[in-house]
């Protein structure tokens, strides 16, 4: 099932998204986004390119009751992998039912891409899927 999905991003939780950023240029990584704010998921988010390196999203909650905020507390950096979709529905349909994987936040739209969602794997993994605009 993974061999149609390609690796996007890994997200890395932060409590600065600038102040993170400064430490990642250290390492090459460049920035190929504008910073963006998502309301619905109540995070900012940058995204990052180095040669020969994955893509990273840098990500800061906005708010109190943000998703972001647990992981960045407890000392998690690497918050989620996300793999590009051509179908949503069905790749997240394949996770639940395939990979056991149960679906902490549901197809939604999103300010950076046309549709994502957040499953949890077996294995206490947050695994994102992205459909591009």
């Amino acid at each position: 099932m993974m061999n149609n999905l390609k690796l996007h991003h890994i997200g890395v939780a932060t409590r600065n998204i600038e102040k993170e950023f400064r430490t990642f240029q250290k390492l090459g990584y460049e920035k190929c986004s504008d910073i963006f704010e998502d309301s619905i998921q109540k995070m900012r988010g940058l995204f990052i390119q180095a040669d020969n390196q994955p893509c990273l999203e840098l990500i800061e909650g906005i708010g109190e009751n943000n998703p972001v905020k647990s992981h960045v507390l407890k000392g998690n950096k690497f918050y989620h992998f996300a793999y590009e979709t051509n179908n949503i529905e069905k790749d997240l349909e394949e996770f639940v039912n395939d990979k056991g994987a149960k679906i902490i936040v549901p197809i939604t739209s999103a300010t950076y891409f046309e549709k994502i969602c957040f499953a949890l794997l077996p294995n206490m993994m947050i695994v994102e899927l992205v459909q591009l605009k």
